[in-house]
């Protein structure tokens, strides 16, 4: 993650998080693929670059003690392949941030462009935390 953490309670609709920008190596794909018993075909899987923003998102902020974080959804937009190799940025912004109680529900929205900044992704993810 490049740049500092930003506390959950200091998140509100419509923050943005700074762009992060990463490479998709052979590596990581070979370790994504493996992970999900896939042969590849000399382009990342769309949900490899999902899983990849969805993990550095989880870095990106901190959580009060004994908040636990689960993924629950996502709405994904796919535009265009991504070659093994390249680098992709991620444009993270907070889109909802719902509390009922203990239960709060996060709802981020994603625009993921490769190295010409032309759109490869986009979509919606929603993270529900509880203490």
């Amino acid at each position: 993650m490049q740049g500092n953490t930003i506390n959950y309670e200091e998140l509100i609709p419509g923050y943005e998080f700074p762009p992060t920008s990463y490479e998709l190596s052979a590596s990581l794909v070979s370790k994504y693929l493996q992970a999900v018993n896939s042969a590849g075909d000399g382009f990342v899987p769309p949900l490899a670059i999902t899983a990849c923003v969805i993990a550095t998102m989880a870095d990106s902020f901190s959580l009060p003690p004994g908040t636990v974080a689960i993924h629950a959804s996502q709405e994904l937009e796919f535009f265009k392949l991504v070659p093994i190799g390249a680098t992709i940025e991620c444009h993270t912004r907070v889109a909802q941030k719902i509390t009922r109680g203990k239960m709060s529900m996060l709802i981020l929205e994603l625009d993921i462009f490769d190295q010409g900044k032309e759109k490869v992704q986009s979509g919606k993810t929603t993270i529900a935390l509880t203490t």
